[in-house]
C-alpha cells in the first residue's frame, strides 16, 4: 500500500478512502491535485456490493443477471464477477468483456431478441447457450446456426402508468402473451429446438411495480400451456429488468411482490432477472465546471447561460429525451444564498440542441464553479460519443475502507480474489 495522503490508499484501478471521508471532499481532493477542467464520475463500489448484498438477501430466489448494456464500466463488471455474479449480455461484445474474467457461459443470457447471425454463431462457439427470441424467423434463425441453444420466449408486459417516464420496450420487444406466444411455443417444438423458459421485460425504469406481478402470471399460464403440447423441460422465468436505482430507492417494497408472485413456482424452475439501473444508478456521481457564461436580457429580466463540460452527448442522453430531469448542486456551500435567476445549463458542443436544463431558477454561478449530479450510473457514459472532440467523462472508482476489508473477505470465500491480485 503506497500513501497518497494520509486519509487515503491506492487502490489498483481506483483508492481507498478512509470511512469518514467525505464524497465532497473526494470531488475537491480530484479537482486539487490533477487541475481538473473535465467532466468525471466518481464511482463508489460499495453502493454496488450493497445492492447485490441486499438484493440477494430481500429475493434469494429471484437470480440477478446484470444487463451490462445499463452500464459496461470494465470496475462494476469486475466487482459483480468477484462475488459470483451473473451478466445479461446484448452482443458478442458484451459477451467477450464478461467472458474475459473468467465468466463461465452458463451465467450469461443472451438477452437481445433480434441476434446478429455473427453473434449467434459467437455465442455457440463459447458455448452461451440461453438466448431470448420474440418471432417466428428468429427461430428459424437459431434452427439453423445454434440448434442446441435453450430458447427462452420473450413476451410483452409493459409498465401500464399513465405517469411514468417508462420506456415501452414493448414497442420494439416482445411477442403478444396469447395466441402469438402459443404459437411460438409450438413453433419451437416442431423445429426440434429446445424450449428452455419465458421471459418478459416491464420497461426502464418501472413504475408500476404490479407489472412484474402481471408478468409472473402470464409466466404460469405459458408453462401449463407448454405442458399440455408435452413441452415438458421449462426451467426458467426471466423477469426481466427495469428496476429503479436511485439513492431513495428501497427494494423492500417489490421484493415482497415479487416474493409472493412466485411462491407457488415448481422450485425446479430457476429464476431471473435482469437489473441494471438498480445496480449502478446512485453508485455514479457526475462533476462539471462551469467554463462559460453568457447572461442575455428578456424582455425586461435577465437571464444566465452556463456552459459545463458535460452535455447530452457525455451523459445526459435522457435529458435529451425527456426521460430524466436531473439538477445540479454546487460544489461550494457558498452560492446556496444569493439571488436565483431565470437559468440554462449548456454542454460543450456546438449543437443547440446540447442543453441539460432550460429555464430553471438558480443562484449566479461564476466561471471556474463546480456542479455535481447524482444518480448517474444508468444509461449515461454508455450513451456517449466524441462529438467536437469532447471526450467522454472519465472515471474514478473508490471505496470505503471497512467495505473493501469486507469485499476481500467475500471475494476470497468465493475463490474470486484473483481478480482483484489479493493472492
Amino acid at each position: 500500500m503506497s500513501s497518497v495522503k494520509a486519509n487515503e490508499i491506492h487502490l489498483y484501478e481506483g483508492k481507498i478512502y478512509e470511512d469518514h471521508f467525505k464524497k465532497y471532499g473526494i470531488f475537491k481532493n480530484i479537482i486539487d491535485t490533477r487541475d481538473q477542467e473535465d467532466a468525471f464520475y466518481i464511482l463508489d463500489l460499495g453502493v454496488i456490493i450493497k445492492k447485490h448484498q441486499d438484493w440477494i438477501k430481500k429475493m434469494s430466489r429471484v437470480v440477478p443477471y446484470y444487463a451490462v448494456k445499463c452500464n459496461p464500466d470494465p470496475m462494476v463488471i469486475k466487482v459483480l464477477a468477484a462475488m459470483n455474479g451473473n451478466f445479461d449480455c446484448a452482443s458478442k461484445q458484451e459477451i467477450q468483456q464478461v467472458m474475459e474474467l473468467g465468466i463461465s457461459p452458463d451465467r450469461i443470457i443472451f438477452a437481445n431478441p433480434t441476434k446478429y447471425p455473427s453473434h449467434v454463431k459467437f455465442a455457440k462457439s463459447v458455448g452461451v447457450e440461453k438466448m431470448t427470441v420474440d418471432g417466428k424467423f428468429e427461430l428459424y434463425k437459431i434452427k439453423k446456426l445454434f440448434p442446441e441453444a435453450k430458447i427462452v420466449i420473450r413476451f410483452r408486459c409493459d409498465d401500464n402508468s399513465s405517469v411514468t417516464k417508462c420506456l415501452k420496450l414493448g414497442t420494439k420487444f416482445g411477442c403478444e402473451p396469447g395466441d402469438e406466444a402459443k404459437e411460438l411455443i409450438q413453433l419451437t417444438k416442431d423445429l426440434g429446438l429446445i424450449l428452455y423458459g419465458f421471459s418478459f421485460h416491464v420497461g426502464t425504469p418501472c413504475v408500476e411495480f404490479n407489472a412484474y406481478v402481471r408478468g409472473i402470471e402470464i409466466c404460469k399460464e405459458l408453462i401449463a400451456y407448454a405442458k399440455s403440447i408435452e413441452c415438458n423441460d421449462i426451467k426458467l422465468i426471466d423477469i426481466g429488468g427495469g428496476f429503479p436505482g436511485e439513492r431513495d430507492f428501497q427494494i423492500d417494497e417489490i421484493s415482497h411482490m415479487i416474493n409472493d408472485a412466485i411462491k407457488d413456482i415448481d422450485p425446479t424452475i430457476d429464476i431471473i432477472s435482469e437489473p441494471g439501473r438498480y445496480y449502478v444508478t446512485s453508485a455514479f456521481t457526475l462533476a462539471s465546471v462551469v467554463h462559460s457564461k453568457k447572461t442575455v436580457s428578456v424582455g425586461n429580466n435577465l437571464k444566465q447561460m452556463y456552459f459545463v463540460s458535460c452535455g447530452v452527448y457525455s451523459g445526459f442522453m435522457e435529458e435529451l429525451l425527456n426521460f430524466n430531469s436531473r439538477q445540479p448542486i454546487p460544489l461550494s456551500n457558498s452560492i446556496s444564498d444569493k439571488k436565483k435567476y431565470p437559468s440554462s445549463i449548456w454542454g460543450p458542443t456546438l449543437d443547440s440542441l446540447d442543453c441539460i436544463i432550460k429555464d430553471v431558477l438558480l443562484p449566479e454561478y461564476e466561471i471556474g464553479d463546480w456542479f455535481v449530479w447524482k444518480d448517474m450510473g444508468a444509461y449515461t457514459n454508455t450513451i456517449t460519443c466524441k462529438f467536437n472532440g469532447f471526450m467522454p467523462p472519465e472515471v474514478y472508482p473508490f471505496i470505503r475502507k471497512s467495505q473493501w476489508e469486507e469485499f476481500c473477505a467475500i471475494i476470497r470465500l468465493n475463490g474470486n480474489s484473483h481478480l482483484f491480485n489479493l493472492e
